[in-house]
């Protein structure tokens, strides 16, 4: 698979406006749901595994609208960028589209094969952190743990970290991997792992 190919299909808002997106035989392309937190660098994240600077736009305000962005790789699978929780500074109305609108697709999209569920290495996951990773366990829908931002962190501090995390979230229900973009690591791990679940 090239992940080059990954073209944007559409911005949605509602179930009844999402894509349908099928390979050359006429069969529903599996969806890979990535989510996490405001900044959590989803943006940055797919823009390096699909190698194309700027297809995925990160937005100047995060959290402004709950709408799934769509992008899809020909004949093999499509990404579903989520908006990032936990956001600040966003109107009351928009957080509370957060929630119903990932219930929805969580429990109603068939297209949807794996979960990418990114976190911040540098942070300690709090309720809602856990509630989110509860909910996918729930669903029974593959989650792979990706943990972001590994750069900033020194070798001795990425164990410790990943260790607690780990620990947090129940380490024996996942596969995880760490990331970075600036140094150019956990690309090829991702995309094996992603392969060998769909």
């Amino acid at each position: 698979m090239n992940y080059r190919e990954a073209v944007f299909v559409k911005t949605s808002v509602s179930g009844s406006d999402y894509p349908r997106l099928l390979d050359d035989q006429g069969n529903p392309l599996p969806e890979i749901a990535v989510l996490g937190r405001s900044n959590v660098g989803k943006s940055s994240l797919l823009n390096h595994l699909f190698q194309r600077k700027g297809l995925v736009k990160a937005s100047s305000k995060p959290g402004k609208t709950a709408a799934l962005n769509f992008f899809s790789i020909e004949n093999f699978c499509a990404f579903v960028d989520f908006p990032g929780y936990g956001f600040a500074d966003v109107p009351l109305h928009v957080k509370k589209q957060w929630g119903p609108m990932v219930q929805s697709y969580l429990e109603n999209r068939k297209e949807l094969k794996l979960v990418l569920f990114l976190f911040d290495i540098r942070r300690t996951p709090n309720e809602e952190d856990l509630a989110l990773v509860q909910w996918l366990l729930n669903e029974q829908v593959p989650t792979i743990l990706v943990l972001t931002k590994s750069d900033k962190l020194n070798q001795s501090e990425k164990h410790q970290n990943t260790k607690k995390i780990l620990e947090a979230f129940g380490f024996e229900k996942f596969s995880y991997l760490l990331y970075s973009v600036p140094k150019n690591r956990g690309r090829n791990t991702l995309m094996k792992l992603i392969e060998e679940t769909l």
